[in-house]
């Protein structure tokens, strides 16, 4: 089985290499057409009433230079790169997911305590798209 279309969703917290590195090698191996995807807060990049920034605002140019910092240049210059806006990014992804066929996502452990009481973002993504989905682990 071969995969045409391939996402990759990305958090863009800098941890992310070993995540890229196995789009990488799965993108050339298939061949696949690359979409790389990252969801902003709808308020990101903005002041909060506690006076503090929601989060940073990821623009495409700033997807591409995780690709380009980990050594893939060329994927940099030709995947497309979808920046969405939304609050629940587990939908956002999974509509942008709908024609795709594999799904890559990077996980991080979450501690015991939030374990307990908390999904990860990563399950919330899993447990709604209808693709086939590969986890790397994060350090």
């Amino acid at each position: 089985m071969g995969y045409k279309n391939i996402m990759v969703a990305l958090s863009g917290r800098g941890d992310e290499t070993p995540v890229i590195d196995e789009v990488a090698r799965l993108k050339n191996s298939f061949n696949a057409k690359l979409i790389a995807v990252h969801v902003n807060d709808p308020h990101a990049g903005k002041m909060s009433m506690m006076m503090d920034s929601v989060g940073h605002d990821f623009t495409e140019e700033e997807i591409r230079d995780l690709f380009r910092n980990a050594g893939h240049e060329e994927i940099a210059k030709r995947m497309e790169v979808q920046i969405l806006t939304g609050k629940l990014v587990h939908k956002e992804i999974s509509k942008a997911a709908q024609s795709i066929d594999l799904l890559i996502l990077g996980h991080r452990k979450i501690n015991r305590f939030k374990d307990q009481f908390f999904d990860s973002e990563d399950e919330g993504i899993i447990n709604t798209v209808n693709c086939p989905v590969l986890v790397v682990p994060k350090p």
